[in-house]
């Protein structure tokens, strides 16, 4: 945190630890459900321990966002910090309840502590692009930029960042109701490779390309991000997998033979994106001005 300013956002964002501690943003961990038990989203269980039971147990999974009164809580912990403007920016509201907690507690928030500013972005993406937005919108505020700057950038340039990923199944996906404009390629023949999209205003998922091909996974999406980011001035790019380590570590090479002199980190999705996602996924997003 810096100042009287703050970012918030969940643990579904992928913002790297020690980014968050530099940028002071406060990270919420979502919930998760493993047949029946309760775990808190990269606290008390590891991405890893997730994919290596999908691939071999039939689990039953459910995934829940932050409570009202758990965004309520962190408000009010960097309030007691000094932090008097808070730029929130939970999970796309199509895909989560997220955005609805920390709206809700927004507004409670700000009706019991008026001094206290508290913006909730509906940022339209999920993941790596979601994490991407709040680090900029954190190094912003470290750079001195107001808190009214910062909101403002927020809501208009989620437009410039998306997300690209090859998922083995879509099955996870449907089991899990975030199928989204994707479920148009259910019932497609069992030996297709989707790539899936989440670039759309309405931030759902969305059928990017089809292949048949592994070989063809890594090219597909960096043409993707090529094509969404032409004319770019800067960008930030992540890399994501869901067990798929190998494939992320390829595709972080290729990237960097696209996009020279960038600085692009491998993270694992996160187990309550990896419950809907399932194993194997690499992904990358972008962020882009």
């Amino acid at each position: 945190m810096f100042g009287e300013a703050a970012v918030v956002t969940g643990s579904v964002a992928q913002v790297p630890n020690d980014v968050a501690e530099t940028l002071g943003i406060e990270v919420l961990p979502l919930i998760i459900s493993v047949n029946g038990e309760e775990f808190r989203d990269q606290v008390t269980i590891s991405a890893g321990q997730l994919y290596r039971k999908m691939r071999t147990e039939q689990l039953i999974v459910k995934t829940a966002a932050p409570t009202v009164g758990e965004y309520y809580e962190a408000f009010k912990r960097l309030m007691e910090k000094g932090i008097r403007q808070i730029v929130c920016i939970p999970l796309s509201q199509n895909l989560s309840s997220d955005y609805s907690a920390a709206l809700n507690a927004a507004n409670i928030f700000i009706t019991d502590y008026p001094d206290v500013k508290v913006s909730v972005i509906d940022c339209r993406r999920v993941a790596v692009p979601q994490g991407l937005l709040c680090i900029e919108a954190a190094q912003k505020l470290k750079d001195g930029a107001s808190f009214d700057e910062v909101v403002d950038y927020c809501n208009k340039e989620w437009r410039k960042t998306g997300l690209f990923a090859a998922v083995e199944t879509l099955k996870y996906l449907a089991k899990g109701g975030r199928i989204g404009k994707a479920a148009s390629l259910l019932g497609s023949s069992l030996h297709i490779m989707p790539v899936l999209s989440v670039v759309n205003d309405e931030g759902i998922a969305a059928p990017a390309a089809v292949l048949r091909r592994k070989d063809k996974i890594i090219s597909t999406l960096i043409s993707l991000v090529k094509k969404y980011t032409d004319g770019f001035k800067k960008i930030r790019l992540g890399v994501t997998h869901a067990d798929n380590l190998e494939g992320a570590e390829a595709l972080q090479e290729a990237l960097l033979k696209e996009f020279p002199g960038s600085e692009i980190q491998i993270s694992d999705l996160t187990p309550v994106m990896g419950a809907h996602a399932g194993p194997g996924l690499i992904g990358v997003g972008y962020l882009y001005e």
